[in-house]
C-alpha cells in the first residue's frame, strides 16, 4: 500500500491546497504517521497526500485540534521519528508492525484494503532455471518489503533472516527486481499481492517461477500509538466510513486503497519477539 510514484503526486498536488489544516488552530493530538519502507517516491512527494488526509480526518472529526501527518519509506528516517515524538496514530507496512509494534505500544484499530483485498500474499519468485525449493536457493534475493529483513523472513518463511541459505535486500525498486531475477543478477524476488498482479501483464513474466508462497497474510494495519481511548473510535468511525464517502474516493486513489475495515483479528499475534527469540511467541 501507498507506492507514492513522483507522476501520481504531482498530478493531484494542486487539490492538496483545498484541504491544508487551518494554521490558526493548535494541539497535536491527532498527529499521524504513514510508515511503508521501501515504498517508491519520497517523504516530499508524498506530503502533499499527508496534508489532504489530515484536513480531511479534521473536518470529518469536527476537531478543534490541528492535524499534521509525515510519511516516510525509508526504515531509519521513520524510527527516529517514532523516538522523538510519538504521533497518535499511523498506518505502517505489517513488516514495520510485527518488528517495532511491541517497542512503540502499537494497537491494531482498522486495516487497509489496497485493491479491494482484506488480505495480502507475498510470493518468492525465482528465474525459471532456479530450484524448486526455497531451502535450496543460495544467493541474493530482493524485495521491497525486506528493508525489515528478519520480521519479513519470519512472515514469509518462519524463521528468522539468520536461518535463511540466502540473504534479503531491501530495494525501492520491486519490480525491476524482477527483471534483475530474469537476467540472472539476483537468485530471487518476494513480490507482494498488488506487485504480483502488477507483472502477469509483462512479457518476460513467462521467465520466472513461484517456489514459494505465504499463507494470507493481514495488510498493513491503521494503528494507535498507546492506549485506545474515544477518540480512537472516532477516528475508526471516520475511516471505515470514507468508502461510501463521495468526498473521500480521489483521497482513496492517492492512496490506494479502496478503504478501510476492522482490524485484522492476525495482527496481534504477529509481534516478534525481542531480538535472539525466534519469529513469534507462542
Amino acid at each position: 500500500m501507498f507506492p507514492m510514484r513522483t507522476a501520481f503526486i504531482v498530478l493531484f498536488a494542486g487539490m492538496a491546497g483545498l484541504f491544508r489544516p487551518n494554521p490558526g488552530i493548535s494541539a497535536d493530538v491527532l498527529d499521524f504517521a504513514v510508515i511503508q519502507p521501501g515504498q517508491p517516491g519520497t517523504s516530499e512527494e508524498a506530503q502533499p497526500v499527508m496534508d489532504a488526509l489530515a484536513a480531511y480526518i479534521q473536518k470529518k472529526m469536527q476537531s478543534d485540534a490541528a492535524i499534521s501527518g509525515a510519511y516516510f519509506n525509508k526504515l531509519d528516517s521513520a524510527l527516529d521519528f517514532l523516538h522523538n515524538k510519538r504521533p497518535a496514530w499511523g498506518i505502517v507496512r505489517l513488516g514495520f508492525y510485527s518488528g517495532q509494534g511491541s517497542a512503540f505500544q502499537m494497537t491494531a484499530i482498522a486495516s487497509t484494503r489496497p485493491g479491494g483485498h482484506d488480505k495480502d500474499i507475498w510470493r518468492l519468485v525465482v528465474g525459471r532455471e532456479g530450484p524448486a525449493d526455497w531451502k535450496s536457493l543460495q544467493g541474493r534475493v530482493l524485495g521491497n518489503m525486506l528493508f525489515e529483513k528478519d520480521a519479513a523472513s519470519c512472515l514469509l518463511f518462519g524463521v528468522p533472516s539468520d536461518r535463511l541459505p540466502f540473504t534479503l535486500e531491501g530495494t525501492f525498486h520491486p519490480l525491476r527486481s524482477l527483471r534483475s531475477v530474469t537476467r540472472g543478477k539476483a537468485s530471487g524476488a518476494v513480490l507482494d499481492r498488488s506487485q504480483y498482479d502488477a507483472v502477469q501483464v509483462l512479457p518476460w513474466v513467462k521467465d520466472v517461477t513461484v517456489i514459494h508462497t505465504s499463507r494470507e497474510l493481514p495488510t498493513s494495519p491503521v494503528v494507535w500509538f498507546g492506549t485506545p481511548d474515544k477518540k480512537t473510535r472516532d477516528l475508526i468511525a471516520v475511516l471505515v466510513n470514507m468508502k461510501e464517502d463521495g468526498d473521500a474516493q480521489t483521497l482513496l486513489k492517492l492512496l490506494q486503497t479502496d478503504g478501510f475495515g476492522p482490524a485484522d483479528p492476525d495482527i496481534p499475534r504477529l509481534l516478534r519477539g525481542q531480538a535472539g527469540s525466534g519469529c513469534f511467541p507462542p
